[in-house]
């Protein structure tokens, strides 16, 4: 069993489905006064119904497209509140999710329907009497079986099980529930039902309830609030006046007055749903229940919960429980999606005062976005006949734990031809080049994960805003466009543009460092690197333990080592250290993020220390989007205002804008030190440009303003997350380990564990690059010990790479996802025959970044 979750994602459980929603149950528990013993029995029960899906991490796609909730989590909460009593949490659940068939899913429920029979001694009797109806050898339909707790003090809940009336196909429903009332002895049920569109679920009472029931659920497609009327058909139900009432006020159609648009008002998104009890097997049902599906008929769930609130307070029931217990599912904003309040239902039993229940998501795996605001009456915001998904609408597409938006959210204006090569043309291609392939010609490669530097595709509006690029020599419009929305980003006072990364590095260093200094870093990357030691100083790399493990989700691994940083501050080498750079994302370390929080203590000792923190910033946005995913602090933040925050922790920043600019070329340095900045300027000047161009052209720096505002909106943001996320899956299928958890820009193959007999003076990064280029066309680049080991004169180790990697770095808008299916198949053919991978060796190399233009042989014998 794993662990039992806060559900805040802040431990390492939570970062599993079974920790996430064991966390959320605990607190809806607290909400409704349920004692703490209890709460931990149901949320240990919850995790093991959930099987071996309860430890899968929450960065893989969901294990189903389950027809539980619209983003496939296979749990959903529920509160129902009655009069002078805290609300009842339910929760309901797929056991079955992860199963390779529907039959076997049915079989995977029923095993845990019948674990819970022995644990709380109920009977089966009347489930087993369905069980060739509901769960035949070849079932069809959206599911197979859920199972409701209702959670009582004690520890022992009421239960009830959902079966699919559409098992036997759905033209045959009507003729399934009509032979299992008959079966169970309601034999005249079906007939004393509404006409309805369909029937989705049939469901049955199990376990302590004192009259248990059977229940007929329908729905109700293009429903006029006038015609709620004709929906109940229990005896002594209620009014059709309460009925109209509760659907106008949930559907958002009631404004108070009586206008023509208002009472022709209907319900043409997801239908409504009508449920009817049976508790005898004589006479009507006992029992009516109708079910608004409210996420559809809403902007956000802010307007979700004003309107089941004002139901709520229609019926003199407690509204306070309900916002508490959106805040025990979520941290993230009301305003902020569309579908955390799923449903709201207005129940009448016989002889008991109404009850309103209210479902919640989970939303594990996405967050739906707002709805467009309403036209007018009967035209509802947003919504779909059936059961949506979120990854529809890539419009603010936000999610809790890693996103799945599941296509791209562009389309495609101009393509261009890929080289299709044959493996002879490829072995020849690397042995002209000497096995480097950097050297490799573009028409030579299929698909190029070389480097995500500039080789994205840019968008339209960058195309248009570079056509209309200001040339001037002197102070272009460009450059004050340009300048004011870095500005209004970073929020430093002086700004340069840079042709490019590298080139606002050396203009900062040979500006601001001195030969015999020593620069910090959670990673330097390879060019920072060798420009801190162009300028006769020492880079020295303090990661984060918790970046050893390549294994491990610590979900910050790109974080500095604060206690190695106190140390060497407050040390006799203290005063030789002359800047901190933190790079965002750590590139050099996995592509993995900075913590808000970690940048605020680094931010601090070097205050405190009087050294400048600067940052690395080229993926900035990236960085953010995964400080919004997994720092519980900033989950209710976007992308920008995380990114707005970490420039401003800084004294400055340099940075590729072929990166996170989506630009071909470009870069800048932002600093708040006015001498240091007139510094650079001077450099500038004399060794790139005017400092109102920098070595770039007018468009350059319109096309990379537009980048800049592009790259932090959370559809593209969400579309980079899920595209590396398809393709570790893809990798991880393949039989090939990565360094975990996936980032956004690259992913990184453990080639030191695939490739065991290879040592690290023969490359086994390489080794493993060369072979994805021969057999697939593929370039990557190796980040191992030819990147960072050092070898004596005869060639022997005297150095080597802490870890064997190969990066698949991922041009942004470039690839869909069938060029990374490729990817995995290529991988996994690799994967089969490892051990005939052979090594290198060094023939020809340069004294500095030698990984850039060195010269290989295969090792032979």
């Amino acid at each position: 069993m794993s662990a039992i979750g806060s559900g805040t994602g802040s431990t390492g459980s939570d970062r599993t489905l079974g920790g996430l929603v064991t966390g959320q149950l605990l607190r809806l528990c607290q909400v409704s006064g349920l004692g703490r013993s209890d709460a931990e029995t149901y949320a240990h029960v919850l995790n093991d119904s959930l099987g071996a899906v309860a430890e899968r991490p929450l960065d893989l796609p969901p294990p189903s497209r389950t027809f539980l909730s619209d983003d496939s989590t296979p749990v959903e909460f529920s509160l129902s509140f009655t009069p002078d009593a805290p609300p009842t949490v339910r929760v309901l659940l797929e056991p079955g999710c992860d199963a390779d068939s529907l039959r076997d899913n049915g079989r995977a429920g029923l095993r845990v329907v019948r674990s819970m029979a022995r644990r709380w001694a109920f009977a089966t009797d009347q489930l087993d009497v369905l069980e060739d109806l509901f769960l035949p050898t070849d079932p069809q339909g959206p599911l197979a079986l859920w199972i409701a707790l209702e959670l009582r003090p004690g520890g022992v809940p009421k239960a009830k099980v959902y079966l699919n009336p559409a098992a036997a196909g759905a033209t045959r429903a009507a003729e399934t529930l009509r032979e299992a009332l008959d079966r169970l002895g309601h034999r005249h049920a079906f007939d004393a039902l509404p006409p309805a569109d369909g029937y989705p679920f049939f469901a049955l009472d199990l376990g302590d309830w004192a009259a248990p029931r059977v229940k007929i659920y329908a729905t109700h497609h293009g429903l006029p609030t006038t015609a709620a009327g004709g929906l109940c058909r229990m005896e002594s139900g209620p009014d059709n006046q309460t009925l109209e009432e509760f659907l106008r006020t949930a559907g958002g159609f009631d404004d108070g007055t009586q206008h023509p648009s208002a009472l022709r008002a209907t319900f043409d998104r997801r239908p409504v749903l009508t449920c009817h009890s049976f508790t005898r097997t004589t006479g009507g049902p006992t029992g009516f229940t109708l079910h608004v599906p409210i996420r559809d008929y809403v902007r956000d769930d802010a307007e979700a919960l004003q309107r089941a609130g004002a139901v709520l307070g229609r019926h003199g029931l407690d509204t306070g429980a309900l916002a508490r217990s959106l805040g025990a599912i979520t941290p993230r904003r009301p305003q902020d999606g569309a579908g955390l309040i799923a449903y709201v239902a207005l129940a009448h039993e016989q002889d008991q005062p109404p009850r309103v229940t209210t479902y919640l998501s989970s939303e594990a795996y996405e967050v739906r976005p707002p709805n467009t605001p309403p036209s007018g009456y009967g035209t509802p915001s947003s919504g779909r006949h059936e059961p949506s998904r979120r990854h529809i609408n890539h419009a603010a597409t936000r999610s809790t734990s890693g996103a799945r938006t599941g296509m791209e959210p562009y389309r495609i204006k101009v393509v261009e031809p890929i080289a299709l090569t044959t493996r002879q043309q490829r072995e020849a291609a690397l042995e002209r080049v000497h096995y480097n392939l950097f050297d490799l010609r573009a028409e030579e490669v299929t698909i190029d994960l070389l480097s995500d530097s500039g080789t994205g595709a840019i968008s339209a509006a960058q195309l248009a805003a570079g056509m209309e690029g200001d040339e001037s020599y002197a102070g272009s419009r460009s450059f004050y466009r340009f300048h004011e929305t870095v500005t209004e980003l970073t929020g430093y006072k002086h700004i340069l543009p840079a042709h490019q990364g590298r080139a606002a590095e050396r203009i900062l260093f040979t500006t601001l460092l001195e030969p015999g200094g020593i620069v910090l870093s959670n990673t330097h990357f390879d060019t920072t690197r060798a420009n801190v030691q162009l300028a006769g100083c020492q880079a020295h790399d303090i990661p984060c333990a918790e970046a050893r493990d390549l294994d491990s989700a610590h979900p910050f691994k790109g974080n500095i080592d604060l206690a190695v940083l106190r140390r060497t501050l407050e040390g006799p080498d203290g005063s030789r250290v002359r800047v901190v750079i933190m790079t965002i994302t750590n590139n050099g370390g996995g592509g993995q993020p900075v913590s808000m929080e970690n940048l605020k203590q680094t931010a601090e000792i070097c205050r405190r220390h009087g050294v400048p923190m600067i940052l690395d910033a080229a993926r900035f946005a990236e960085n953010a989007w995964l400080v919004t995913r997994h720092e519980e602090a900033y989950r209710g933040r976007t992308p920008r205002q995380v990114a707005e925050e970490a420039f401003r922790l800084a004294d400055g920043c340099v940075m590729s804008a072929k990166k996170d600019g989506i630009v071909h070329i470009g870069g800048f340095i932002g600093l708040n030190d006015p001498e240091l900045a007139e510094k650079c300027e001077r450099l500038l000047i004399a060794t790139e440009g005017f400092a109102t161009y920098g070595g770039l052209a007018g468009r350059d720096l319109d096309m990379m303003a537009t980048g800049l505002l592009e790259v932090t909106e959370p559809a593209y943001l969400a579309e980079r997350a899920d595209v590396a996320s398809h393709l570790a899956d893809r990798v991880r299928a393949a039989g090939v380990d990565i360094l975990e958890p996936p980032g956004l820009h690259a992913l990184y193959l453990n080639a030191g564990r695939l490739l065991p007999h290879i040592p690290p003076h023969h490359y086994p990064g390489h080794a493993l690059a060369c072979r994805l280029y021969l057999e697939g066309g593929i370039r990557s680049a190796e980040l191992g010990s030819l990147y960072l080991g050092e070898e004596d004169e005869d060639g022997n180790p005297t150095k080597s790479a802490p870890y064997e990697l190969v990066r698949l770095a991922l041009p942004r808008r470039v690839y869909t996802r069938s060029h990374y299916d490729h990817v995995g198949r290529t991988l996994e053919r690799i994967a089969k025959g490892a051990e005939s991978v052979r090594g290198y060796r060094i023939v020809d190399q340069s004294p500095i970044l030698r990984h850039f233009r060195a010269k290989l042989q295969p090792v032979t014998g």
